[in-house]
């Protein structure tokens, strides 16, 4: 019997998988870490792009064709966008890397005894992919700092701000700042994020310049900037956009502080996502804080009510969709579909069957609320617009 080559190896084990479950198993590898929920981006968005590299990588080690330049240029554009959004320049290689690993493993277990020998020829090939990617996201991020240096007090403010976020006592340097700024480090502050859509990153640095020169500890984090300020507001009378997100909380001390940031950045990010404008606050979004802290519950949440019926029944979904934003009134849900109350009547009876989920009990309406949310409906909205349960 003629030995087999790890392409060839590789090949067969792909044709017994289902290449989408083992996409969802690599994102959920790297899914849940604490920093990059930090950054929350769509988990669809993300479940496309690990797919796209799953679909590179078979086809360098099934065909031994690498990645083309167009291709790398993808990586490129994406490196730049996540540089501009703020992503920490090592979240993204850190991901490649948990997701090869766990890759391999699977592919490991998933071999017969008669295939694992061969797959060892391929292991070179896979980490030599996750070393070429990690290399583009370090020269681009050099790049990207390079164009828009921060000076010594934005970089003195983001540290104090990460060593706050640590809980750890301030460094003499750290008075040092604060004192310039004067800032009291020991007195309570109001943690605040405000975000610009379409900002370039020089904007916000801008606006850090501006902020800590009226006595706010403030950086820029890409296409936002996060700080601290005393117990007037910092930023009133500043010459913000109209599209300006304002997400602040009520003054902190110590660890407090550090909480409240992060969950402002998460209502922040909600709130764009949104489109809200103008001063938001966390208990304007706190379903949404929960889902977000919760990724792997919030994804069962919303394949328990949507995944029986995305792909095979897309107009039951739409239907769902709008009978969840107009609160479960079957009335003007019917009216905004168009359709009759009694077509509503047996669309809504039919999702029951298939999902096995209540939309008559309040157990139900919940639920079906929650993956609505998480599915994340793309339509603008009030946050008390769809709180009727």
């Amino acid at each position: 019997m003629a030995l087999l080559s790890g392409g060839e190896m590789i090949r067969r084990i792909v044709a017994r998988s289902d290449v989408d479950e083992f996409s969802e198993r690599v994102l959920d590898s790297f899914w849940e870490l604490p920093a990059f929920q930090e950054t929350h981006p769509p988990r669809d968005d993300v479940r496309a792009w690990v797919r796209w590299n799953l679909d590179l990588v078979i086809r360098w080690l099934v065909e031994a064709r690498a990645p083309t330049d167009g291709e790398l240029e993808v990586f490129r554009q994406h490196a730049r966008d996540r540089a501009a959004d703020g992503t920490p320049a090592d979240i993204v290689p850190a991901n490649f890397r948990r997701g090869a690993r766990f890759a391999w493993r699977a592919l490991l277990e998933a071999a017969t005894d008669e295939e694992r020998p061969a797959l060892l020829e391929s292991a070179d090939l896979l980490f030599e992919y996750v070393d070429r990617v990690s290399r583009i996201y370090s020269e681009v991020y050099a790049e990207a700092t390079r164009a828009a240096p921060a000076g010594d007090e934005e970089r003195g403010a983001r540290t104090l701000l990460q060593r706050i976020a640590r809980d750890e006592d301030p460094l003499p340097e750290d008075h040092q700042l604060a004192e310039r700024l004067g800032f009291g480090l020991e007195r309570a502050a109001r943690p605040f994020v405000i975000a610009v859509p379409g900002w370039p990153s020089e904007r916000y640095l801008g606006l850090a310049t501006q902020l800590r020169r009226r006595g706010a500890v403030a950086a820029s984090e890409g296409r936002r900037v996060v700080g601290l300020a005393s117990a007037r507001a910092s930023w009133e009378g500043l010459e913000l956009s109209s599209h300006a997100v304002i997400a602040a909380g009520p003054p902190a001390i110590r660890a407090e502080r550090s909480r409240s940031l992060e969950e402002l950045r998460l209502v922040a990010s909600v709130a764009l996502q949104r489109g809200r404008t103008g001063s938001v606050a966390l208990a304007d979004y706190l379903p949404e804080l929960l889902l977000r802290r919760s990724p792997r519950i919030a994804a069962a949440v919303r394949n328990r009510v949507y995944g029986p019926l995305e792909g095979a029944h897309p107009e039951l979904a739409r239907t769902l969709d709008m009978l969840v934003r107009h609160g479960f009134e079957r009335g003007v849900t019917a009216a905004a579909l168009p359709v009759h109350r009694n077509t509503l009547r047996d669309r809504v009876k039919r999702i029951g069957e298939l999902t096995g989920v209540d939309l008559d009990a309040a157990e139900g309406r919940g639920l079906a609320w929650l993956a609505w949310l998480e599915r994340g409906d793309s339509a603008p909205r009030e946050p008390s617009a769809v709180r009727r349960v």
